[in-house]
């Protein structure tokens, strides 16, 4: 029994680790690979020749969704793959693009801006995830919430802990219980467990008094649960 666990274990760890791209960046086109010069980071391509010039301070993540983030001093902004700024180096911090959209920080409020720049979202939450399926988390008042990507306010900010959607149910920690909330902002999965892992082909782990199993995403257990 120990080993079917383990199995299923090392299963779903396997399905949810990113794959590591070292210091190619590689994003729906030619590789591109970073070099430094000066203390500024450019791009060369596969044959060596200069693409983009040691002009940055910092760049990060590959070229999500065409995308990627570049520092000029201490202000954060985006660049094309032809070296092309798009989003000027206006924000004190950034992350990549999801679903269209990207999260970025200034006076310590996050929001969200599209490939052109343009903010989408204002900057008024005092955290952010990206966007997943549709929803992003928020923070507001030392609590949390989901919004949809014109903004709304989907799940009201008042829960201590949340994750993101994953087929189509987010795990939401309510009075110190794990449960799954659906899109519509309601218990699909009513808080009842110790701890919960997101939903990976149709199945979550959880643990609930001491015991670990399967559930669907109906919230029927499917296999234990049963003591580790």
């Amino acid at each position: 029994m120990k080993s079917l666990i383990f199995s299923l274990a090392c299963l779903m760890l396997c399905l949810t680790l990113p794959a590591s791209g070292g210091q190619q960046k590689k994003q729906g086109g030619t590789a591109l690979y970073e070099i430094k010069r000066d203390g500024k980071i450019g791009f060369i391509n596969r044959q060596g020749k200069e693409v983009i010039p040691p002009r940055y301070d910092d760049v990060r993540g590959g070229f999500e969704e065409g995308l990627t983030r570049i520092q000029v001093k201490d202000l954060w902004g985006f660049m094309d793959r032809s070296g092309r700024v798009v989003v000027a180096p206006v924000y004190d911090d950034n992350d990549e693009f999801s679903e269209g959209l990207a999260k970025v920080r200034s006076k310590k409020k996050w929001g969200f801006v599209d490939h052109g720049g343009k903010v989408r979202i204002p900057l008024e939450f005092e955290d952010a995830g990206n966007f997943r399926e549709g929803m992003a988390k928020v923070k507001i008042d030392g609590r949390w919430g989901f919004i949809d990507t014109t903004g709304r306010k989907v799940v009201p900010t008042q829960y201590k802990e949340v994750e993101d959607f994953t087929e189509g149910l987010a795990r939401v920690k309510s009075d110190d219980k794990w449960g799954y909330m659906g899109k519509n902002g309601k218990f699909a999965i009513k808080p009842a467990f110790d701890s919960a892992d997101a939903f990976i082909n149709g199945l979550a782990l959880v643990e609930i008094d001491g015991k670990k199993g399967y559930i669907d995403h109906s919230g029927r257990f499917v296999w234990g649960p049963v003591k580790y």
